[in-house]
């Protein structure tokens, strides 16, 4: 290419653009062209992905950020620099290409088809718009171009790649031009010979056999115009890779095979299906045993179609398929997707899949100039996928953990975690990994989980697997050793919250066990965990029964179950108290979005909301006594005391907390040591009754250089 104008001629139309956006585009043209001149960083240059998008029809944007995400200057032209020059969008696309440019070995050779799988998921999951994957399948087309340049086992690396991660994806997505060029050069790399022989074997090239498909597309248009019978009809020839596959499966020579060339006809009705099916039939013959009738007998994953093979013009064979635009759709979208059949029946997790089909369905309009503008939407995934040191990936939930990874590896490495690395840098385990993260587990030999493991507070574990594991150990340990252990943690909320004058007899009552030995025990087993302990402790100090004017009823006394509840902000809403934890008049509850039941009312320390994994916890609301509605916005005031090692931002985070709390500082008090640099803050809070001052403690006592928390005062 000579100069940025032709670049710039070949890729847009300068009749859509604007000013601002003409010079972007020119400017755009001007660095990917800029990107020739320096040293080769990579052998793919952004100006020849450009113009294999150019052909897609992508808009103006995408091409600009293709162009801008040239190897070569990317040290030259920063993010710094795109934002100012192109601005923040485009910017976002850069910066996911190259992104997803950095991912190039992936060390397929020895991977199972699970861990395959895995790796597209994560690619997708990776995508935050869905543009950026179709520029990187478009990077990978421009490589396998220029493969025949490189040596033997690199051109075996890459074909390999393109075959089991980046054609698989290009078919997800229903892009049809990069899938079959992506099949195609990987497939003559990969089994040269083979290619070398179809190709000869073909009685056309593949200019001729789209020609032909075209001469018999009109035929039929012109005969289903005829009877006035509305229809879309479109075909296109079977390519090389597909036809060797298909040789493969059926165990058959290329001469014996009837769909090298393929035509499909959509209509609206079942009757006009067979309508049309009358209609090619008695114009041209066609082959008895090659009929297939998936409409009065579907296959068994619920798919339709009419097959027929004929013989067409020059008494060469097409296979035609007959459906309802209802039936493609669910033959594209729904579970019977054509994809799924084609990949060996392997599915994505619901959210992936939902995303894929919603731009399956909008890239089927390409000349729309505004479909890639619409598609410019992250793929949402009810899944993470993060990566071992040895570059396995591990499938987990939205909102996992360093301890979550650690647990689905193995219940021991759970166990003896102590530490973690995310992408090289040691971080708490409470931080929550996304997708893409390389995560290293740091453990000992020999030591059992922590009981903070449990407390949701601190945000350790969101997998109910890993919490039971954790409780699990806890069941083994010696009886002694629990009691122990949950006689220590009961005195040290004690004393966090200041309530000596709570004793062990009355949470006995709260948690209905038989004496203080067994409540110990669940304690120490983690069946009690410190959440709820700290929420029991709080029922029994004096404020509560004083703000909200009643006494609380002893725990034996028996409450009728039609106590009224009502939704915040939605008071027809139909609740329901839960059984499981029996909530009573005045305890801190919390509304759970059954489906199809209403609301289930829970105590806000009940296990089983306790327990409730990151995206189920989406469904909890707020709920109230009926007769609270004054009483609760009263509140109490408390004095917390706080020590740490100083630094700076250390009060700005308190304040961030108790902020996120909705809590007012009403008063503070801090003294700092300049020779142990240590810092005492004395804060005089309002709350609200109903706030658990155990959480308001935890969270506290997570922030950076804080030592301890604890209540002096209510």
């Amino acid at each position: 290419m000579k100069n940025a104008i032709q670049l710039f001629k070949l890729l847009f139309h300068s009749e859509e653009l604007t000013g601002v956006e003409l010079e972007k585009c020119q400017l755009a043209c001007k660095i990917a062209l800029e990107a020739e001149t320096l040293p080769e960083k990579s052998v793919v240059r952004s100006m020849d992905v450009a113009k294999i998008l150019a052909d897609l029809k992508v808009d103006a944007d995408t091409l600009v950020a293709t162009l801008l995400s040239d190897a070569n200057v990317e040290e030259i032209y920063n993010q710094d620099f795109i934002v100012e020059h192109f601005g923040e969008s485009t910017a976002e696309l850069v910066e996911g290409i190259r992104f997803l440019n950095q991912f190039k070995d992936f060390d397929i050779s020895h991977r199972s088809d699970v861990q395959n799988e895995r790796l597209r998921q994560m690619l997708l999951a990776m995508t935050t718009d869905i543009r950026i994957m179709i520029v990187k399948l478009a990077y990978r087309v421009a490589r396998l171009r220029h493969l025949k340049f490189e040596e033997p086992a690199v051109r075996k690396q890459i074909a390999e790649e393109t075959q089991l991660i980046f054609s698989p994806l290009a078919n997800r997505l229903g892009i049809a031009q990069l899938k079959w060029e992506l099949e195609d050069l990987s497939f003559r790399f990969l089994h040269p010979e083979q290619y070398k022989d179809i190709a000869s074997q073909l009685d056309s090239k593949r200019h001729g056999r789209e020609k032909y498909i075209q001469s018999v597309i009109d035929i039929l248009q012109t005969l289903l115009k005829s009877q006035n019978i509305e229809a879309k009809i479109s075909g296109r020839p079977k390519h090389i890779y597909s036809i060797w596959k298909k040789m493969q499966r059926k165990n058959l020579p290329i001469d014996e095979l009837f769909d090298l060339r393929a035509v499909r006809i959509y209509v609206d009705s079942i009757k006009e299906c067979y309508e049309v099916l009358g209609l090619i039939h008695s114009h041209w013959s066609y082959i008895k045993d090659e009929f297939d009738d998936y409409i009065t007998s579907p296959k068994d994953n619920g798919y339709q179609s009419i097959h027929t093979v004929i013989l067409g013009p020059e008494g060469k064979t097409v296979e035609i398929q007959i459906r309802t635009n209802d039936m493609h759709h669910y033959a594209e979208y729904g579970v019977a997707a054509h994809w799924r059949y084609k990949e060996g029946g392997k599915g994505v997790d619901k959210n992936l899949e939902k995303s894929i089909a919603n731009v399956r369905q909008l890239l089927e309009n390409p000349n729309d100039p505004d479909v890639f503008k619409e598609i410019s939407t992250e793929l949402k995934s009810q899944h993470i996928y993060v990566m071992t040191p040895q570059n396995e990936i591990m499938t987990l939930r939205q909102g996992a953990t360093p301890l979550d990874f650690a647990y689905s590896i193995h219940t021991e490495l759970g166990h003896g975690c102590r530490g973690a690395k995310i992408n090289g840098r040691i971080q708490p385990l409470s931080t929550r990994l996304k997708t893409g993260d390389k995560v290293e587990i740091l453990s000992v030999k020999h030591g059992g989980p922590s009981r903070n493991w449990l407390n949701p507070n601190l945000g350790y574990l969101n997998s109910s697997s890993a919490r039971n594991k954790v409780k699990n150990w806890f069941n083994k340990q010696d009886r002694t050793q629990n009691i122990h252990a949950g006689e220590s943690l009961f005195n040290r909320e004690i004393k966090r919250l200041n309530a000596t004058q709570v004793k062990a007899k009355l949470i006995v009552k709260r948690f209905r066990v038989e004496s203080e030995e067994e409540l110990y025990e669940a304690i120490g087993k983690g069946q009690i965990n410190e959440r709820q302990l700290a929420n029991s402790i709080q029922e029994q100090l004096k404020p509560q029964q004083k703000v909200f004017g009643f006494k609380r009823p002893a725990y034996d006394e028996e409450i009728p179950h039609d106590r009224p509840v009502y939704v915040v902000g939605a008071t027809q809403l139909k609740t329901q108290l839960a059984p499981c934890c029996h909530p009573q008049k005045g305890d801190d509850i919390v509304g759970y979005v059954t489906r199809g039941r209403g609301i289930t009312v829970h105590r806000s320390d009940c296990p089983n909301i306790l327990n409730l994994t990151h995206d189920e916890r989406q469904r909890i609301i707020e709920v109230s006594w009926s007769d609270q509605t004054e009483a609760s916005s009263e509140g109490f005031t408390a004095e917390l005391s706080i020590t740490a090692f100083d630094r700076k931002g250390l009060l700005r985070d308190v304040m961030s907390v108790l902020t996120d709390l909705d809590i007012n500082l009403l008063d503070s008090k801090t003294h700092t040591d300049s020779n142990e640099r240590s810092v005492t803050m004395l804060l005089t809070l309002e709350m609200e009754i109903h706030t658990p001052l155990g959480d308001v403690l935890d969270q506290i006592e997570q922030i950076q250089n804080v030592e301890a928390a604890s209540i002096t005062k209510i």
